[in-house]
């Protein structure tokens, strides 16, 4: 009878055991290893912290090129300013000019 192993096998039965269990213990921690990274990143509390850390650093960056974009156009945007705060108090405005004309015409003329 044959068998693939050779006669005279290098390895005893009992060799093979033992670095077989050795092996399988070795597969089995990187196993735990990798199922407690995944539970890691699946954990809900991790992804609402990665998550949160994602959208403030594009919070971020949104905010620091609308910061650019506000020191290129600061005159641009002070005219506008200035133009809305007119528009805005324009009737107030008007109300004060009338009445400072009412009180010139209604002034009487000296002698």
């Amino acid at each position: 009878m044959s068998t693939i192993l050779p006669e005279d096998p290098v390895v005893t039965d009992r060799e093979s055991v033992i670095l077989s269990n050795a092996e399988r213990r070795n597969l089995r921690r990187k196993l735990k290893g990798s199922i407690n990274v995944a539970q890691d990143v699946l954990n809900p509390r991790n992804q609402v912290r990665k998550l949160v850390a994602l959208k403030k650093s594009q919070a971020k960056k949104a905010a620091d090129g609308t910061i650019q974009v506000v020191k290129r156009k600061a005159p641009l945007i002070g005219i506008l300013g200035a133009a809305t705060l007119l528009v805005a108090a324009r009737r107030p405005i008007s109300r004060w000019i009338s009445r400072l004309r009412k009180s010139k015409t209604n002034t009487p003329v000296g002698d």
